[in-house]
């Protein structure tokens, strides 16, 4: 079968996208209406396609010949599913915090600027789009649904806890050796995106912390503005 290649913000692109959104806030703002009951048990059966979604994707890592080290749900989308996951089955806010900023950081940015070679039906097409948008479709069905958020304290401390799990997976990959670039700490991703203009790898990591630090307190930005007016 002959295999289009993807097309950066072509219409394919641009309409999947369209379509994950639209999921998401008819979603979320369908049970943000719905009583408790009924919002507990939405809020795990998205936990339980996160969690499947990442059993899958291990096992895909072999089906598709990635590196073995892939394996490893170490990227930053791998542990904001998780975080999320975990929150909407256990409650803890720490965990929201964590998924807020690096789901809609890291899976935003994903889906902006995809890790995909060829169109749909690739069979990596419709996984990729589908894991990341259920990244997105839980943060903001707590955010919405659940009506959780983060304060400016909770800014600071996702940016602390990353700062530590960045200097554990940085070891980590060179633990793992070859095929190891967990949050593109070693190497930039192999498609094009933001990282392009930075300084060859590993000065790359002098311009990416204060990015992803701006970044997460431009999330914030607007609930800042909300405040400030309310």
């Amino acid at each position: 079968m002959h295999l289009e290649p993807f097309l950066l913000f072509g219409f394919q692109h641009l309409a999947t996208i369209a379509i994950i959104f639209l999921i998401i806030f008819s979603v979320s703002f369908y049970f943000k209406a719905q009583d408790e009951g009924s919002k507990r048990t939405a809020g795990i059966a998205i936990a339980v396609l996160i969690i499947v979604h990442q059993l899958d994707s291990a096992f895909n890592t072999f089906t598709f010949n990635h590196a073995w080290q892939e394996v490893f749900p170490l990227h930053m989308c791998d542990l904001s599913a998780f975080s999320i996951a975990y929150y909407l089955w256990k409650r803890e806010k720490i965990f929201f915090n964590c998924a807020f900023f690096w789901g809609i950081g890291g899976a935003t940015m994903a889906l902006l600027t995809p890790d995909v070679d060829y169109a749909y039906p690739n069979a990596v097409f419709i996984p990729f789009f589908y894991g990341h948008g259920l990244v997105l479709l839980g943060v903001f069905y707590a955010s919405t649904a659940l009506q959780k958020r983060p304060y400016l304290r909770d800014v600071h401390k996702v940016i602390g806890i990353s700062l530590v799990a960045m200097i554990c997976i940085y070891l980590f990959n060179f633990i793992l050796g070859d095929g190891a670039n967990f949050w593109y700490l070693l190497d930039r991703p192999d498609n094009d995106t933001i990282m392009n203009f930075f300084p060859d790898p590993p000065f790359h990591i002098f311009v990416t912390i204060p990015i992803a630090i701006a970044l997460f307190y431009l999330i914030y930005l607007p609930l800042w503005i909300k405040d400030k007016i309310s």
